[in-house]
């Protein structure tokens, strides 16, 4: 696959950023966060004949809308300055590629598509004073199929903030700004950044020579009956098909049972009494540790998937009741900071398996621009171990994007819990193949 890089420009605002607005200082837990960018893909296959036709006006679209969407959304406009702690709001611009690519789309919209191929449709970025903080790269494939790739800083944005940021932009698009809310940037006046503060820890750690493979399984709308039956959320029963089939894979491989931990990201909107609204933006989530033990005592072939489920609705649970307690940001911060102090103790543990958990809330991640919604939305790195969690197309069911090392998903993919609960959406007898010309 050969990728010509046919244009770049940056995407200022529509609108100037007022000087009162210029410098944005971040929070203390945004402070201590190491230096990610979130990277996503959104794919958009031929669907007739006049679609390559369409791509130009659509880039063009794009790129307007995009501007738009940044009187807003400002902060992602400007530049980090690590030394003072802060977003320079100066309007330099969001990075905007196009490119052009000899290949068809279909071979990437499979669940098994190589992450090393699919990180190429993004354009990364390295946290610096002078690089952009969201880079947008539009790639037009040679049967005219449409991916948009877009990485983003987490600097002072967690993957809410992310998919409303997303979302904005393609309703923007789609129907014009008047509907998008207004997101806020004061999260600082509650957690003021501290004088001394360390960043945290990668987490999950980088593994020297890990081989990576990555697939997505989408857990269909089977699960509906279930989340009644057991009072669990779609997170928390997929979570806990995952968890056990990721201890059977561990059990498969090591010859043995052992101890696992999973981190699972928890959003802190709405959690504690705090003054924080549902539009702040800012890394407010942290991580809520799960343990599951094998008992000599206690058969674990008598556990089932919602047992792990019913692990991690307990962990939230404790979780939640604590930050009900919290009585002002020197607290919240506190709470965040020891949680991920404990979970990076947890991942430190040799002898035992452990599993990172995200997910983009509630948040729809299959973008529609004016054109239909993407055929697929996902996640893209190719670094560490991981499980991405978001809505399916349909909104009925969950796409969990999961990284794990070549050998263990072999074992995972061929667990019957998985096999019994996801489906084959994506798989190349959909009509969606056979419909595009890609």
């Amino acid at each position: 696959m050969q990728l010509q890089i046919l244009s770049k420009k940056l995407i200022k605002p529509t609108n100037p950023t007022p000087p009162n607005l210029r410098r944005l200082k971040i929070s203390s837990i945004d402070q201590f966060h190491p230096p990610l960018y979130l990277s996503y893909i959104f794919c958009y296959p031929v669907q007739n004949q006049d679609d390559r036709a369409h791509n130009p006006d659509r880039i063009n679209q794009l790129q307007k809308s995009l501007s738009e969407i940044l009187t807003l959304y400002y902060p992602l406009a400007g530049r980090y300055i690590k030394h003072n702690l802060s977003i320079d709001c100066n309007d330099d611009g969001v990075q905007f590629s196009e490119t052009k690519i000899d290949s068809n789309l279909a071979p990437f919209l499979v669940n098994d598509a190589d992450c090393k191929q699919l990180i190429r449709f993004v354009q990364r970025q390295t946290e610096s004073a002078s690089a952009p903080l969201v880079s947008v790269q539009c790639n037009v494939f040679e049967c005219g199929g449409l991916v948009v790739g877009v990485n983003i800083s987490h600097r002072f944005f967690d993957g809410i903030d992310f998919a409303k940021f997303l979302n904005g932009w393609a309703e923007v698009c789609r129907i014009g700004i008047h509907e998008v809310n207004r997101p806020e940037f004061n999260l600082f006046s509650l957690l003021p950044v501290r004088e001394v503060l360390s960043e945290n820890k990668y987490l999950p750690p980088f593994k020297p020579g890990l081989k990576l493979s990555s697939k997505t399984f989408v857990f269909n709308h089977l699960l509906s009956n279930l989340r009644k039956y057991f009072k669990l959320t779609r997170l928390q029963l997929v979570t806990g098909v995952i968890w056990k089939a990721l201890t059977r894979a561990s059990e498969a491989r090591h010859g043995k049972l052992r101890p696992s931990v999973i981190a699972h990201m928890l959003s802190l909107r709405r959690r504690t009494p705090l003054p924080i609204s549902d539009d702040c933006c800012g890394n407010l989530m942290m991580p809520v540790i799960a343990r599951f033990t094998p008992e000599k005592k206690k058969s674990y072939y008598n556990l089932e998937f919602q047992d792990f489920s019913f692990l991690l609705r307990q962990a939230i649970t404790n979780v939640v009741n604590e930050c009900r307690k919290l009585k002002n940001g020197d607290d919240l911060f506190s709470t965040v900071k020891n949680a991920w102090g404990e979970a990076n103790r947890e991942f430190d543990r040799e002898e035992a398996d452990t599993y990172l958990f995200t997910s983009g809330g509630t948040m729809p991640f299959h973008l529609d621009f004016g054109w239909g919604k993407s055929t697929r939305a996902c996640h893209v790195q190719s670094e560490v171990e991981m499980i991405v969690l978001v809505d399916s197309r349909d909104g009925d069911g969950i796409e969990a994007r999961i990284y794990l090392d070549e050998i263990t998903m072999q074992f995972f993919e061929q667990d019957h819990d998985i096999i019994a609960f996801t489906s084959q959406e994506q798989q190349q007898d959909h009509p969606i193949f056979l419909r595009s010309r890609c």
